[in-house]
C-alpha cells in the first residue's frame, strides 16, 4: 500500500512522444469519422485544380471509400513526402497562414488518415508518362512503385481505426455516416458549380451532378423546383467584401436549419453570428421555430477572416464580425423586401396553403377582440345568441352559443374532479367549449373549468395513432390513407431521399402511399386520412427535414419519425376550430393512454377546480 502511494505522489517524468503516438494523436483531431476523410481527401482534389470528383462509398465508408479526381496529380518521386506530417505545397511560412486561399494547407490529413486507416495512392502529372502507386498502413510505407493512369490522383482508404479498435467502437451505423458524408457532399456541391460530382454508395449512383451555369441550376438540382420556386436572389457590396446568394421568402420556412448553407470564400463554415444575422433578418416575418432556406456566399479578404480555428476548419473567426453581421441581415432584409414585409402586424397564424396572411389573421383578431368588448360592456352575457358577429367569422364563437348549469355544490364530492384530471373522467360533453386566442380549448369540468392546449393534444393524438401502426411489425392498414385526387410529386435532397429510404416501411404503415419517381423525386398517392396540414407536401418535407441527417440508434430514429409527424401533422396554434371539430379533439384526447402530455413532453392541459378559483376571488 505505501508503495503504491508512493508511485502516485512521486513525480513523473516528461518525455517526447513516439513518432506512432503522435500521429494518432493529430489524427483524432483531423479524422473524426469517415465524412472528415471525404472533406480532406475532396478539398486537396480541389486545390489540385480537379473538375471531375468521384466518391466511390462501401458501408458509409467504414469498409472503403475511394476519391477519384482529374486534378494536376502527385510526381512520383514526391508520393512519400505526401505522407509526411506537415508536409504542403500549399504554404511556406507563418504569415501565409493568414492568406491562404487553398482548402487545405496544414499538411496532417494524408499523414494522420494513414496512421489509423490503410491508404492507398495512385497518381500522376502531365509532365510524366506513367503514374505511382504507393501504399501506407499506421504510417508505414509498405509499397511504392510505378503504375498506370490518367493525369489526377485516386485515393482509396480501408479499414478505418483498424489499429485503434476503441475508436472503431464509436462509430455510428453504415447509414448515418452515409448520411453524414452526402451532407457534406450537398455543401461542396454547392460551393463549387463547375466541378462534375459523382457519389456512388454501395454500387448505387447517391449523387449525380453535371457542372452547372449558375448557382441556381445547382440549387434546383439538389433542393428541387418546388423549392426555386420561393427563393429570390440577395446580394451587396461594401469596400472588399462582397455578400450573395439565394433565400427563401416568408412564406416557404422549414422545420430547422438544415438547408442554411454559408459560405465564406467558398469554404462552409459555422459561424453563430452569421446564423444569428439570419434569425434577425427574418424574426419579424416568419413564426419561431421556422427557418428559411438559405444559400448565402461571403467573399472576404484573406487577412480578414482566421480558417485554422479548429482542425476541421469549419468554424472561422472573422475580425469585422459586427460590419458583416449587419451587411448579411441588411443583403437579406433588401434582396427580399422584408422590411417592409416586417412592418405588417406580427401574424400568429396560416393560410390554407400554410403561408402568412398577416391581413386576413389581423381582421380574424379584431373581429373576436370587439365581440368579446361587447359582450363584456352586456356584463358578460356570453352564454346567449350573440349578433353583430362578421360574416364568416361565427364559427369561432359558436361554442358559446350556449351554456350548460355549473354542478350542483351539493352533491356528493365524488362526483367532482378533485385530483388531477385523467382519462377515467373525461369533460362533461355537455359542457359547452370555447376558442381562446385560438390555441387554447376552454371547457367547464366537475368542479371548475379547463384548458387544453389544441396543438400539444392533437400531437399526442396522432402520435399514439401512429405508434399502434408501428407496432403491428410494419403491416399496412394501421392508419387509415386517403388517396390524393391528384397525386403530389415531390422533388427530393440528397439529405430527404436518405431520410425517406430509411423510413419508407414505417411510413407505408403510417399511412402515406409513396413510390420513387425517377432521379431525387418521389410520388405521393394517399396520406394518412388524420392529416390536416398537408399543405401540398410541405409537411411530408418538413417529416424528412427532420430525420434527413438524425443520427440516432433505429429505435430512437423511429420515435424522432413518430414525433416529428405528430408535430408537423397536427392543428396548429392560431388555427380557428369549429365546435363540432373541438369536440372531436378533446374526445380523441382522453381516447388516448397518456391524454396530459404531448409526445415532447409538455403538457395538453391545465385544470382549474372550483376552489382554486373560489380563492382568487376571495370568496375563501
Amino acid at each position: 500500500m505505501k508503495g503504491s502511494m508512493a508511485n502516485i505522489n512521486s513525480p513523473r517524468r516528461i518525455r517526447v512522444l513516439d513518432g506512432a503516438t503522435i500521429d494518432r494523436i493529430a489524427a483524432g483531431e483531423v479524422v473524426e469519422r469517415p465524412s472528415s476523410i471525404v472533406k480532406e481527401l475532396v478539398e486537396n482534389a480541389l486545390d489540385a485544380g480537379a473538375t471531375k470528383i468521384t466518391v466511390t462509398l462501401q458501408e458509409g465508408g467504414l469498409t472503403s471509400l475511394t476519391i477519384d479526381d482529374n486534378g494536376h496529380g502527385i510526381a512520383f518521386q514526391q508520393l512519400p513526402l505526401a505522407f509526411e506530417r506537415h508536409a504542403t505545397s500549399k504554404i511556406a511560412t507563418a504569415a501565409d497562414i493568414m492568406r491562404v486561399g487553398s482548402f487545405g494547407f496544414r499538411g496532417e490529413a494524408l499523414a494522420s488518415i494513414s496512421s489509423v486507416a490503410m491508404v492507398r495512392c495512385v497518381s500522376r502529372v502531365a509532365e510524366e508518362d506513367t503514374g505511382g502507386l504507393i501504399e501506407v498502413s499506421g504510417s508505414e510505407i509498405t509499397r511504392k512503385e510505378p503504375a498506370p493512369r490518367n493525369v489526377g490522383t485516386t485515393i482509396t482508404v480501408k479499414d478505418l481505426f483498424y489499429n485503434t479498435p476503441a475508436r472503431r467502437k464509436f462509430m455510428k451505423t453504415a447509414q448515418a455516416e452515409k448520411r453524414s458524408i452526402m451532407k457534406l457532399m450537398t455543401q461542396l456541391a454547392l460551393a463549387h458549380q463547375e466541378v462534375r460530382w459523382l457519389v456512388k454508395a454501395d454500387d448505387t449512383i447517391a449523387m449525380d451532378l453535371r457542372p452547372a451555369a449558375s448557382l441556381t441550376d445547382r440549387a434546383r438540382d439538389l433542393l428541387g423546383s418546388s423549392v426555386m420556386d420561393h427563393l429570390a436572389r440577395f446580394e451587396m457590396q461594401k469596400g472588399g467584401f462582397s455578400i450573395g446568394g439565394l433565400a427563401s421568402r416568408p412564406t416557404w420556412t422549414r422545420g430547422n436549419r438544415e438547408q442554411q448553407f454559408i459560405f465564406i470564400n467558398r469554404r462552409p463554415v459555422e459561424n453563430r453570428a452569421l446564423s444569428q444575422a439570419i434569425v434577425q433578418a427574418y424574426r419579424e416575418v416568419i413564426p419561431t421555430g421556422k427557418h428559411p432556406v438559405i444559400i448565402a456566399f461571403l467573399q472576404i479578404p484573406d487577412g480578414e477572416v482566421d480558417v485554422n480555428v479548429h482542425p476541421a476548419k469549419t468554424e472561422v473567426r472573422l475580425l469585422l464580425e459586427r460590419e458583416i453581421f449587419g451587411m448579411l441581415k441588411n443583403s437579406l432584409q433588401e434582396g427580399l423586401s422584408l422590411r417592409s414585409a416586417g412592418e405588417m402586424r406580427p401574424w400568429s397564424g396560416h393560410n390554407a396553403g400554410g403561408g402568412t396572411d398577416p391581413q386576413a389573421v389581423s381582421q380574424m383578431a379584431q373581429a373576436q377582440d370587439d365581440y368579446l368588448r361587447k359582450e363584456f360592456q352586456r356584463g358578460g352575457s356570453a352564454g346567449f345568441e350573440h349578433k353583430g358577429v362578421p360574416a364568416g367569422q361565427g364559427e369561432l364563437f359558436t361554442a358559446s352559443a350556449t351554456r350548460t348549469p355549473m354542478p350542483d355544490p351539493s352533491l356528493p364530492d365524488n362526483d367532482y374532479l378533485s385530483g388531477g384530471l385523467t382519462h377515467q373522467d373525461p369533460p362533461l360533453h355537455s359542457a359547452p367549449f370555447w376558442q381562446l386566442h385560438r390555441t387554447y380549448i376552454v371547457t367547464q369540468i366537475r368542479g371548475g373549468l379547463v384548458l387544453i392546449d389544441q396543438h400539444n393534444s392533437h400531437e399526442r393524438i396522432l402520435y399514439n395513432e401512429a405508434q399502434k401502426a408501428l407496432e403491428k411489425d410494419g403491416t399496412v392498414g394501421g392508419v387509415p390513407t386517403q388517396q390524393l385526387l391528384f397525386p403530389a410529386h415531390l422533388e427530393l435532397t440528397p439529405g430527404q431521399i436518405l431520410a425517406w429510404q430509411t423510413h419508407a416501411d414505417q411510413m407505408t404503415a403510417m399511412g402515406f402511399t409513396i413510390e420513387p419517381f425517377g432521379g431525387q423525386s418521389i410520388l405521393v398517392q394517399g396520406i394518412p386520412a388524420s392529416l390536416k396540414n398537408w399543405n401540398e407536401g410541405r409537411l411530408l418535407l418538413d417529416i424528412l427535414d427532420d430525420l434527413a441527417w438524425d443520427d440516432k440508434p433505429s429505435q430512437e430514429n423511429k420515435v424522432d419519425l413518430l414525433a416529428s409527424y405528430a408535430c408537423h401533422a397536427a392543428v396548429r396554434a392560431g388555427e380557428p376550430l369549429t365546435l363540432p371539430e373541438m369536440q372531436n379533439l378533446v374526445d380523441q384526447l382522453f381516447a388516448t393512454d397518456t391524454p396530459l402530455s404531448c409526445p415532447h413532453g409538455r403538457p395538453t392541459l391545465i385544470q382549474f377546480t372550483l376552489d382554486e378559483l373560489e380563492k382568487k376571488f376571495g370568496r375563501k
